[in-house]
């Protein structure tokens, strides 16, 4: 007779011992560009909702958000990060 609690092998939802300093809860890395563009989005969003409750055509607002997101997304994508401490 062999006694499988030793190995895990008897627990059906495996071992029930766990070391806590082998867990790293992270969030997952995402490339810079997709920040950059989510963030672009979300600010010529808010610049178009914002021309439109001024009373700009929607035309010319929405012309207007999308040259504000192409700035945007450069200047975050080529600004914005996080550099090292030197």
């Amino acid at each position: 007779m062999v006694d499988e609690s030793e190995t895990g092998s008897a627990n059906f939802f495996g071992p029930t011992h766990y070391d806590a300093h082998s867990m790293h809860l992270r969030p997952p890395s995402i490339d810079p560009g997709v920040t950059s563009f989510i963030w672009a989005l979300l600010l010529a969003l808010f610049v178009w909702v914002g021309l439109l409750a001024i009373g700009i055509s929607q035309g010319t607002a929405f012309v207007l958000a999308l040259l504000a997101f192409g700035a945007m997304f450069l200047f975050i994508r080529l600004q914005g990060g996080n550099d090292p401490v030197r």
